[in-house]
């Protein structure tokens, strides 16, 4: 059975029960400190963040069309990442219409991050809410500011590994989330990956122009008719090419396939899924997609089967 997207942010309350706390300003963590068991124990007893239980609503004072104003995103903390040390972070952005809670409930992302947990590997999940449901995702937009805000919030929690902070966007929020790897970099951190399901070219309302190569993976529906994965999603895969100097795509837009020749240090992957739609994420198991995207967020290996599992 496919998990069916719920694109209308009231049907949440019936899916969702959040928590609701508040945070104070930004103040981003040091450096980590390096590896090993004994650093590993240090850092771990620095980490605040409790267990949530499900999501938990946080409000920081960030950026938005009219000044600094409160914002909010939904939190999910999977047992023992206290204890783990420095986990890494998902910033995982919502489509138009839709809210952070809205896409916990379609992508399954917390509940991955819980079954990650009890294998040993957890990792923490934010998932922002656009103001008024819309991203603005061109230049200059105060919505890189905002989720830069939010990844700072976090690190000052002395919870979240600096290397290891990825942002993943569906629909509008993969437009948004490829700008945050136009931008690849803000308050300390540089972005390890990004990964847009069913999104197209983020330079349409403003160029890209990346200081840092950032690994980005598009992932598209076949079935998608919104975002044509050959008239939109499969030209966006090829403009990062461009952007990363690499060997141009040598596969139709229907194969998975990752670019080869890349600027040192880039990553570029294209992963379609035959008989997804647009508003689906996942099929009868529903975390093969969450899968696919989190082993090349984590390791850069570039999903080859494009059948919706």
């Amino acid at each position: 059975m496919r998990h069916r997207a719920l694109v209308a942010p009231v049907l949440v309350a019936g899916l969702v029960t959040a928590c609701s706390v508040t945070v104070g300003s930004p103040n981003p963590a040091s450096a980590p400190a390096p590896g090993g068991s004994a650093s590993r124990s240090a850092l771990a007893s620095r980490c605040t963040l409790a267990p949530t239980g499900g999501l938990e609503r946080v409000s920081i004072q960030a950026p938005g069309p009219v000044g600094t104003m409160e914002r909010t995103y939904q939190l999910h903390v999977p047992p023992g990442a206290a204890a783990h040390g420095p986990v890494p972070l998902l910033v995982s952005l919502h489509g138009l219409g839709a809210s952070g809670a809205t896409m916990d409930a379609i992508t399954g992302w917390s509940a991955f991050a819980d079954a990650q947990a009890r294998a040993g590997a957890p990792f923490i999940v934010a998932l922002p809410d656009a103001l008024n449901t819309a991203w603005l995702w061109g230049i200059e937009s105060y919505d890189v500011s905002f989720l830069f805000d939010v990844i700072a919030s976090l690190r000052g929690s002395g919870c979240i590994d600096d290397a290891a902070v990825y942002v993943d966007g569906w629909s509008a929020g993969g437009y948004m989330a490829q700008r945050m790897a136009c931008v690849g970099e803000g308050q300390g951190v540089t972005l390890a990956a990004v990964h847009s399901y069913a999104g197209g070219d983020p330079a349409l309302p403003g160029p890209c122009l990346p200081s840092r190569t950032v690994p980005v993976l598009l992932s598209n529906g076949l079935d998608d008719q919104l975002i044509n994965p050959q008239g939109v999603g499969f030209p966006a895969f090829e403009a990062w090419g461009r952007r990363y100097s690499c060997q141009p795509p040598a596969a139709p837009y229907t194969a998975a396939q990752h670019l080869d020749g890349c600027t040192a240090g880039a990553a570029v992957a294209w992963w379609p899924l035959a008989g997804l739609p647009h508003l689906e994420w996942s099929c009868r198991d529903r975390f093969s997609h969450n899968r696919g995207v989190w082993e090349f967020l984590r390791r850069r290996v570039s999903p080859t089967d494009t059948v919706c599992r």
